[in-house]
């Protein structure tokens, strides 16, 4: 396991959710990477996070979000490795999914009783999105343990914009390989290697960087799960739903947009078969078998 190392941070307000999908849209295309969305109790903004590895990256960064947005007061914080340690151990802590998972922090797995009868996850998400706490996370792994229950395993699957790796480590743990685990973010990948490597897993899954928008894959998948974000979602329908060949598993939608892209997966062949929201966001289960 790597050594926590300081982190610098682009902060970006929203006054309302439909901003704040805005202007994660302009974040994931600028960065490369999803944002972090952070709520506060006190306040009534919503905080958008980015996480660079230097401070020039950040500052650049902020310098382009500010040409394009100058009446939104972003900022760059710097946040020291024993900071950066200390925030996620305050904000992550264990938990159950479904009937069969147990998402664990890899510092409190000498500290926490396990469940019985549950697969451990051990996750360090270091700058990486996916650590199951989140509506968004927690929606594609409670899908994957539905389907595990119900005896489902796919001989391949792909998981588009995979973060820390938990889905794919999930859909191991439940003996299922030739996992595909791609995002456009390298360091998530470097984070989700290691834990690979936390998890003991050695084999069955395949990381690798691509940008969904403009590249894509030659084969299909009998499960696919992509936890983007709804404009994007929409963006790739034609291709998620080409590259899917039974079960496919969509996050990363706020609730305002979900009949918009229920519409148009819905118009290219795809069964809704499950939808689940909070106040704020949406997932759904799609059955993509019909599709042409």
């Amino acid at each position: 396991m790597s050594e926590p190392a300081d982190v610098w941070i682009l902060s970006v307000p929203a006054r309302t959710p439909a901003e704040a999908e805005t202007l994660s849209a302009w974040l994931e295309n600028a960065c490369d990477a999803s944002p972090v969305e952070m709520e506060m109790v006190d306040q009534a903004l919503i905080w958008l996070e980015a996480y660079f590895e230097d401070e020039t990256s950040a500052k650049l960064m902020l310098y382009a979000f500010k040409d394009t947005h100058p009446k939104v007061e972003a900022q760059v914080r710097h946040c020291g490795a024993k900071d950066w340690t200390t925030f996620w151990r305050h904000h992550f802590t264990p938990i159950k999914i479904g009937t069969s998972l147990f998402i664990l922090p890899e510092w409190l797995r000498d500290h926490t009783h396990i469940p019985e009868g549950r697969e451990v996850i051990l996750i360090n998400p270091g700058l990486s999105f996916g650590t199951g706490s989140h509506f968004t996370t927690h929606f594609c792994l409670e899908m994957i343990d539905r389907l595990h229950a119900e005896g489902f395993k796919p001989e391949t699957m792909l998981d588009a914009g995979c973060g820390s790796a938990i889905l794919s480590i999930a859909a191991r743990k439940f003996g299922w390989s030739h996992i595909l685990a791609v995002d456009v973010d390298a360091m998530a990948l470097d984070q989700a290697a290691e834990n690979l490597v936390l998890n003991g897993i050695e084999d069955g899954i395949t990381l690798e960087v691509k940008d969904l928008t403009r590249t894509w894959f030659d084969q299909k998948y009998p499960l696919l799960a992509a936890n983007l974000y709804g404009g994007l979602l929409m963006e790739l329908a034609p291709k998620l739903v080409r590259a899917c060949s039974g079960t496919m598993i969509l996050s990363g939608i706020r609730t305002l947009e979900a009949d918009a892209v229920a519409t148009i997966f819905g118009q290219l062949g795809a069964v809704e078969n499950v939808c689940e929201a909070d106040q704020e966001w949406c997932g759904m289960l799609l059955d993509c078998s019909g599709c042409t």
